[in-house]
């Protein structure tokens, strides 16, 4: 099986996430999609982030039509900072090819990452590109790591979209219309709970 793991905080997963997962698993036909919301995530503010049962629920409600999207809670119910490299060890086996989707962002730091080693080794690294200025950093980042570390890196056509996390938010708290960016039936789960407020 081709699988991918799609890591973020998830906070709150908008339409833009699903988007980039279901266009992930086309382009480079992936059979499985992994989201794992993140308990605490390196090199990142956390300070902002909703407690993890919450932001599964949601990832739960905004994957359930797409058969190739599931969720794990494997990192939540880990807990501490969410390394990679961990994940992937307790995902892989004999039978199935790990792929890991990254942002631009992320891509260009992974050489920070904890065990980035371990995971240039064992899972091909998916890039979603923010626009078309990424492409140019990504290339020569790809140059350097598959010189120096060997790794497999796939660039998707397309960019990840305009949609942040942070907006919602921002948006739910002045009280904002962003019924546009979230599944209908995660922004009733964040009403009900009354999250971002």
């Amino acid at each position: 099986m081709r699988r991918a793991i799609y890591g973020g905080s998830f906070n709150p997963i908008h339409n833009d996430h699903i988007r980039l997962a279901l266009r992930f698993a086309e382009q480079f036909e992936l059979d499985k999609v992994t989201l794992i919301p993140t308990y605490s995530t390196p090199l990142k503010d956390n300070s902002h982030i909703i407690s993890g049962d919450h932001r599964y629920q949601m990832c739960m409600l905004a994957t359930q039509d797409y058969p190739r999207l599931e969720v794990s809670d494997l990192e939540l119910r880990r807990k501490g900072e969410s390394y990679t490299s961990d994940t992937i060890k307790e995902l892989m086996n004999d039978d199935d090819s790990l792929y890991l989707i990254v942002g631009a962002d992320m891509y260009v730091t992974l050489d920070r990452w904890h065990e980035f080693r371990f995971i240039f080794d064992h899972a091909t690294i998916l890039v979603a590109p923010r626009d078309e200025l990424d492409y140019d950093s990504l290339e020569e980042k790809y140059l350097e790591y598959r010189e120096k570390y060997n790794c497999r890196t796939l660039i998707a056509h397309q960019g990840i979209g305009e949609l942040s996390s942070t907006t919602i938010r921002e948006g739910i708290s002045s009280g904002a219309d962003v019924s546009a960016m979230l599944d209908p039936r995660v922004l009733d789960y964040i009403q009900k709970h009354d999250l971002y407020r």
